[in-house]
């Protein structure tokens, strides 16, 4: 259901990523944890990723990284959830480089 007071995943997910990336850029940014999720941890999940997550509960967001055999991020997703209901945005190097460098470098902290 969706309503002026009640916004689905979908239509709050790109607020929330702005919201994100001003955060990061202002450094007030942290997650809440940092960790890897393994491949079919989930249905129908064939890739594993590296999951940095801001909140969780209702509602939740984090990002998804994915790296390819060098460890190095190929794929960066965005994730807003909340109550069975769930939104993602692909973000692109090019438009989104704090975010996809913050993923990197996290993620080589963690490899090494």
């Amino acid at each position: 259901m969706t309503t002026s007071t009640a916004l689905d995943c979908n239509q709050r997910k790109h607020k929330n990523l702005m919201d994100r990336e001003h955060q990061l850029r202002d450094g007030e940014l942290e997650a809440l944890c940092f960790d890897y999720v393994s491949p079919h941890s989930f249905t129908n999940q064939v890739e594993g990723y590296w999951r940095m997550q801001f909140s969780w509960g209702g509602p939740g967001d984090e990002l998804r990284g994915y790296v390819n055999e060098h460890k190095e991020l190929h794929r960066l997703e965005y994730w807003f959830t909340d109550w069975f209901d769930a939104s993602e945005v692909i973000l692109d190097a090019t438009c989104n480089p704090e975010m996809w460098n913050h993923m990197q470098e996290n993620i080589q902290c963690s490899i090494t």
